[in-house]
């Protein structure tokens, strides 16, 4: 059979030269084995002893020939999730000690968050024969004195491997697939009911929003209950019926008192963008995918953009064309919201503990006072946003009360429980929305199309020692390394995982790579990158060139588009 020849190449890799390592993926590396295929590849050339295993699984042979195909991604999130539990009881350190000798090794295998996201560490591939199902992981062969140790090599693919992937097929839950997809398929349709209702989020009630220790839920906290003036009763395809909260579109404040809960809803809101596993507590807290937190970034690198919707007339700067290595707090602000609605973004979400305060409010005295000040307070462009550009806002908002004259509904917060405040408020409103309107000179053009100049991006360094020209890409903790160029990621509040970071690395070398036109259009060019990953997965920009493991999960679009504003390299036309 296939696979006995796996087997045996496995079983002569006891040397230190690994060349017949090497041989498992180089030639003729697919072996099948009783309907299961495993793809052998190599993961990067400096480290030969991590071999990346592709095991592709008919999906007869699950009973997911018949699957919902729109329902692939929670499907395959689901397979994932049953593959890591089976892998996870492997514990190869402590199977291979042999009295002072201790065999080191460990089955690498993308363990997912609570998320639901498009993966190339487990996903449905159509071919002109059959369905399969891959899942990715590379496997660290055995080692002893930094030889590969060939014999329990094999024991690992044979037994341990093989084990979990029989176990994996003869005990598939089928049954536990189809609940784990409803809750998706609720959850999509929830989803497209947002824009027909015009609301920016809905919260189930009995949503638990607190989060602990790896994002699991708090135990023992207080669940959403949604305000009697805003509960909505949504009844799906499927006849279920959920109530909860609908956040209209519009200017929406929350206000209240200091650790009262106000940015646990916030983040929770925010975190509705992604589909949520059964049993997180935040299932059905659903929100506009196009949604994004806005806070003052001090020090953000910003590029040629016209920010004078809300700065003006700064002392030896363009406002047109803005550029700043170390933006203030007010500009990187104003830079933020600017970038958000030119890139889709249909909500912006706002903790004023993370703002620039001269740029969040400017009271009446104060404006009396200031009368030249270069800055446009948000206040005189939120409703603004909302009305010529389409784009709602919710605000956190603890210390003032300017934006509670400027709302179109007003929560309360106490004690972990929200109140409608509209009523409360009506005797204190002292402003009609009229008199923060501000009068332009020109009308303000919040949707800007940016322009890259393809020449000014590169993946490509210069090495000062050698002088020799060669293509970088690395990440760490928040940071994508693309040729000279270093990207601070720490402060995109929608990234969630290293994961997505890489992707959005790759997706950058995918646009530095073009060399078609002379210039192109930013947001467009990542739009077809996002089709380009829907029709043939994440793989198709994915290289092993750089040591950035395997594993990618689709970041949001928009959190693509921010990373690469975020760049000093590229010119902009």
């Amino acid at each position: 059979m296939v696979i006995n020849r796996l087997i045996k190449l496995l079983g002569s890799c006891d040397l230190s030269d690994v060349s017949s390592l090497r041989a498992i993926y180089k030639n003729n590396n697919v072996y099948s084995y009783n309907g299961v295929t495993i793809i052998c590849n190599e993961t990067h050339k400096s480290k030969p002893e991590y071999v990346k295993f592709t095991i592709q699984i008919p999906a007869g042979m699950l009973g997911l020939e018949n699957r919902n195909r729109s329902l692939d991604a929670s499907t395959a999130d689901f397979c994932l999730r049953s593959f890591v539990s089976l892998i996870e009881k492997i514990d190869l350190e402590q199977e291979h000690k042999t009295g002072k000798e201790k065999f080191t090794g460990k089955i690498h295998i993308h363990e997912p968050n609570q998320k639901v996201v498009v993966r190339n560490s487990c996903f449905f591939k159509d071919d002109m024969l059959n369905i399969t199902m891959v899942i990715r992981f590379p496997v660290h062969m055995m080692e002893k004195r930094n030889v590969v140790a060939g014999k329990l090599s094999v024991k690992i693919v044979r037994k341990e491997l093989g084990k979990a992937v029989r176990d994996f097929v003869d005990f598939f839950d089928n049954e536990a697939c189809i609940q784990f997809n409803t809750v998706y398929r609720r959850q999509l349709e929830i989803r497209r009911l947002l824009q027909k209702k015009n609301l920016v989020c809905f919260i189930a009630n009995n949503s638990l929003l607190p989060r602990g220790k790896g994002e699991q839920p708090l135990g023992d906290v207080t669940p959403f209950i949604s305000p009697s003036e805003d509960e909505i009763e949504i009844t799906l395809a499927d006849g279920f019926v959920i109530k909860g909260m609908g956040i209209t579109e519009g200017v929406t404040v929350i206000t209240g008192g200091g650790y009262s809960g106000k940015s646990t809803l916030l983040d929770s809101i925010l975190s509705g963008i992604y589909n949520h596993v059964p049993g997180d507590g935040r299932e059905y807290c659903i929100t506009e995918e196009r949604s994004c937190k806005i806070i003052a970034e001090d020090g953000r690198s910003v590029s040629s953009l016209d920010i004078t919707p809300f700065i003006r007339n700064i002392p030896h700067s363009n406002t047109k064309a803005f550029s700043s290595c170390h933006a203030s707090g007010s500009t990187s602000q104003a830079a933020n919201i600017i970038e958000a609605v030119s890139f889709g973004c249909k909500a912006l979400l706002i903790d004023e503990d993370r703002t620039a305060t001269n740029f969040m409010i400017r009271d009446s005295r104060m404006k009396q006072i200031i009368q030249d000040d270069p800055i446009v307070p948000f206040t005189d462009r939120v409703r603004h946003l909302y009305q010529k550009a389409g784009v709602s806002t919710i605000l956190i908002i603890g210390g003032s009360s300017e934006y509670l004259d400027l709302a179109d509904n007003v929560y309360m917060m106490k004690n972990y429980t929200l109140h409608n405040f509209n009523k409360e408020l009506m005797p204190f409103k002292q402003n009609a929305y009229e008199f923060y309107e501000r009068e332009d000179e020109h009308e303000v053009q919040w949707k800007l199309e940016r322009l890259v100049k393809t020449d000014s991006l590169s993946s490509f360094k210069r090495d000062a020692e050698s002088n020799r020209i060669f293509e970088y890409v690395h990440i760490d903790n928040n940071t994508i390394h693309l040729g000279k160029d270093t990207v601070d990621v720490s402060r995109l509040d929608t990234i969630i995982s290293q994961q997505q970071i890489a992707t959005i690395a790759f997706i950058i070398r995918y646009l530095a790579n073009r060399t078609k036109e002379p210039s192109f259009n930013l947001y467009r060019s990542i739009q077809e990158v996002f089709g380009l990953l829907a029709e043939q997965g994440l793989d198709a920009i994915y290289s092993n060139s750089f040591d950035i493991p395997h594993h990618l999960e689709l970041p949001a679009m928009h959190d693509v588009l921010f990373a690469f504003s975020r760049m000093s390299m590229p010119e902009y036309v």
